[in-house]
């Protein structure tokens, strides 16, 4: 790590570093210097713990070791006589001296059993709010004969009924469990960051997802998904100003009884997204199903055949059939990546920072995303989620923004995509 970008920590994160106990928890906003205290906090307990083997789990490998490992604050650009590397089950690993720390993605119910048979001194979870509840479980048992046990959790606020906080944080703290300790960390917190900086990336959020990281509080899922999106973000004419590269891309989602539904979406050299048009197909209104041919003739008709066109088409990836028959017909075809939420944040960032517009043409898209709303009833038991109605064409739209963005800087579209 370079001398230069060296800053102070802020007084609590010195704290959170001097006082942790058995599990030591930092919560709270984005950016706000938590996710580096804690891994000072860590390396400093596996350098100086008796037990040799510890680990270390994040929502996906790749999500733990982006998050912690590699990076100018990582693990290891903190601590250079760290390595990673795999050991010869082919498991990734981090090297301390004589120490050893395992890597796991904790994204499925069933990740938790390649921790069984793992006997560990301490565990470090990042995000640990996006880990099944199973995974936790048997996490918490891996450790649970440690001669120097020591937890460390960092998360981002959930939804306040999120079994994370009613099975364990909400319960230690009530109950005044000894050793437990919980750090909460806002925007501010983070010395190294400008004001300038910090007024930026207050302004890519807004409702709840402003409540949440930046101020760093739990706020129930409820209300309109969208509502970072009006209506000025239409317009009725390209500005002459604006080009677009050759590379354009239709988003799809697929239905049979659901509405099917194509976006043709570019980037602008103002850097936002431009949705040009639409094609929606809505069984139910038309008293017809179509079939997987159909709609690759509903393609043909909307962007040309595929041997005169230069689209790429994003499909939801359940839908294998409508994939192959694209295929089969010659279009470029990508899998769309569906994460819901870090989807639903991210268009929600775009939205605010006027990062996305919309032909007005486009009723469907519209009219859902003034609609499309969170299920207040899984809220109540902690599942942040919206509603599976008036979903199909902002879900074609996070398609896109998932996956023909993922090639893109998002600094350069407005926003920095940041949790």
């Amino acid at each position: 790590m370079n001398d230069n970008k060296l800053k102070p920590l802020s007084h609590k994160a010195r704290a959170s570093i001097k006082a942790t106990g058995w599990m030591t928890v930092w919560e709270g906003a984005i950016r706000s210097g938590k996710t580096v205290a804690s891994l000072i906090a860590w390396m400093l307990y596996v350098a100086r713990s008796p037990e040799n083997v510890f680990v270390m789990s994040g929502n996906t490998l790749g999500s733990i070791i982006r998050n912690t490992i590699v990076g100018d604050f990582g693990l290891l650009a903190m601590f250079p006589a760290a390595s990673l590397t795999k050991d010869r089950s082919g498991t990734t690993i981090i090297r301390v001296a004589n120490k050893v720390i395992y890597l796991f993605g904790a994204h499925d119910d069933a990740d938790y059993k390649r921790l069984k048979g793992l006997t560990a001194g301490g565990w470090y979870a990042d995000e640990v709010a996006t880990h099944p509840e199973s995974f936790i479980v048997e996490a918490l048992a891996r450790t649970a004969v440690s001669s120097d046990r020591r937890i460390f959790w960092t998360l981002n606020p959930a939804v306040p009924n999120h079994y994370i906080y009613k099975t364990f944080l909400d319960v230690w703290e009530e109950q005044q469990v000894p050793g437990y300790m919980r750090f909460h960390f806002v925007l501010d917190d983070n010395l190294a960051m400008t004001k300038e900086r910090k007024a930026e990336l207050a302004a890519q959020y807004q409702g709840r997802f402003k409540a949440m990281y930046i101020l760093g509080l739990r706020v129930a899922a409820e209300g309109i998904v969208y509502d970072s999106f009006n209506r000025n973000m239409l317009y009725s004419k390209l500005p002459e100003d604006v080009t677009f590269s050759d590379q354009k891309y239709v988003a799809c989602d697929y239905g049979t009884v659901n509405p099917c539904v194509f976006l043709e979406c570019a980037l602008g050299s103002d850097n936002r997204i431009y949705v040009f048009r639409e094609h929606r197909w809505d069984s139910r209104k038309e008293m017809k199903q179509k079939t997987d041919a159909e709609y690759v003739t509903d393609m043909e008709r909307f962007i040309g055949a595929a041997s005169e066109c230069e689209h790429t088409i994003i499909v939801d990836p359940s839908a294998s059939s409508f994939i192959l028959a694209l295929k089969l017909a010659g279009y470029s075809v990508l899998n769309g990546k569906n994460d819901v939420l870090d989807g639903i944040k991210r268009v929600s960032s775009l939205f605010a920072v006027n990062g996305i517009r919309i032909h007005e043409s486009c009723t469907g898209l519209i009219g859902e995303l003034e609609s499309y709303i969170w299920d207040s009833k899984a809220a109540l038991n902690g599942d942040e989620r919206p509603l599976k109605t008036n979903d199909h064409a902002p879900d074609a739209l996070r398609y896109y923004c998932m996956t023909a963005l993922s090639t893109f800087d998002l600094a350069s579209i407005g926003m920095k995509d940041e949790i």
